[in-house]
């Protein structure tokens, strides 16, 4: 089903940057969802609205001031529907993603000096599986893409509580494509014939390195709406060429002295100045104890393979700490295996190609035998 325009366009769309989407998915019920969407443009003014069970009809209109929508309405039956509403001064194109696991509104954002991003508004129906394939024809459509929505998806990782079998599909559809996970810290789903609340509201990121979701609780729904705030301008912080060293014992001799012993405290003041003045002291002695060093040279570049298998290791690590599931930590121990194994193979290959590589004309293989030949006499350090 291609995603509607809305009766209030956009003719003559300006290139403005958007350093900070914010986008909103709710499953409120549609009069109250419509009132509440209304105020939220007004106070929090978000770029994007992302809004699943949208339940309308072809013949209604989803028409907000400065906002252009687009939908996709369920037409087999009642209920279901997605949609997004974005500010009139981005550009950007629909897109369509056919699905049948899910229903979504996607479209690509075209932001100057950015690369195109894909925003998909998702709503999974409780019953049946999501597919893979078709969560793979929304992240290979660009190198960036969020999606957003309700998953209907329980795990550990997101939500407490039991977990579902969409659950454990989607965590690992994150982990084996080297995505990030989104969720609020507050449950998201409040049933109505339990006590058990979960998330199942939460987002999908490709190729971001920041992001913040708060859980919004002014509605009379069973679904809370959940804000986005996302610094699509932001890289990954670039590898510093200087190392610090630490002398833990120097840093706990200054400590010991830096310290008189217990504070007295009074009241909640007290407790402020004493926090303020611990924090200065360590950050003091960490100073006082660390020597910096200059990398001079390249660093070692490892191939992308590995490095990626890196990364995911340190993503399934921080889960285990968050969860303690077993599986977490077996699946590490598996990959450190396995990128040891790959760095010895890397290295070994490396260091083939650099012995092929020596010749007698540029005088390298003179050069690498007078250094693999000198004697080197170690010399004893000064003793005081």
């Amino acid at each position: 089903m291609p995603p509607t325009p809305a009766v209030e366009s956009n003719p003559n769309p300006a290139t403005q940057f958007i350093p900070r989407p914010v986008q909103l998915a709710s499953n409120a019920n549609p009069p109250t969802q419509e009132v509440f969407f209304k105020q939220m443009s007004q106070m929090m003014k978000p770029d994007i609205l992302a809004l699943q069970e949208t339940h309308l009809n072809p013949g209604d209109r989803l028409k907000f001031p400065n906002y252009s929508s687009y939908r996709t309405d369920r037409l087999t039956h009642r209920g279901g529907g997605t949609a997004i509403l974005i500010r009139n001064s981005i550009d950007l194109l629909p897109t369509l993603i056919a699905s049948t696991t899910f229903e979504n509104t996607t479209i690509e954002l075209h932001l100057p000096d950015s690369t195109p991003i894909t925003i998909s508004s998702i709503y999974r129906p409780p019953h049946g599986s999501i597919s893979n394939l078709e969560l793979n024809n929304i992240f290979n459509s660009n190198s960036k893409c969020i999606a957003d929505g309700d998953f209907n998806a329980k795990h550990r990782a997101w939500s407490s509580g039991t977990w579902n079998s969409n659950g454990t599909i989607i965590h690992d559809y994150i982990c084996n494509n080297n995505l990030m996970l989104l969720a609020p810290c507050e449950p998201t789903h409040f049933p109505n014939h339990s006590n058990n609340p979960s998330t199942l509201d939460f987002g999908i990121l490709k190729n971001f390195s920041s992001g913040d979701a708060n859980s919004i609780n002014p509605l009379s729904s069973d679904h809370n709406p959940v804000s986005f705030e996302i610094d699509i301008n932001v890289n990954l912080p670039a590898i510093s060429k200087i190392i610090k060293t630490t002398n833990w014992s120097k840093f706990k001799q200054i400590m010991s002295t830096s310290l008189p012993g217990n504070p007295n405290i009074q009241n909640i003041k007290d407790i402020d100045e004493a926090i303020t003045k611990l924090n200065s002291a360590i950050l003091t002695a960490i100073n006082l104890a660390s020597r910096s060093k200059l990398i001079n040279g390249n660093y070692r570049k490892l191939p992308p393979n590995i490095v990626k298998k890196i990364t995911l290791r340190i993503q399934i690590r921080k889960r285990w700490q968050q969860t303690y599931d077993p599986r977490y930590r077996r699946t590490a121990n598996r990959l450190t295996n396995q990128i040891r194994r790959e760095i010895r193979d890397y290295d070994q290959e490396s260091w083939k190609e650099w012995l092929m590589s020596l010749n007698q004309e540029d005088n390298s293989i003179y050069i690498a035998a007078r250094k693999f030949s000198r004697k080197y006499i170690q010399i004893p350090p000064i003793l005081d």
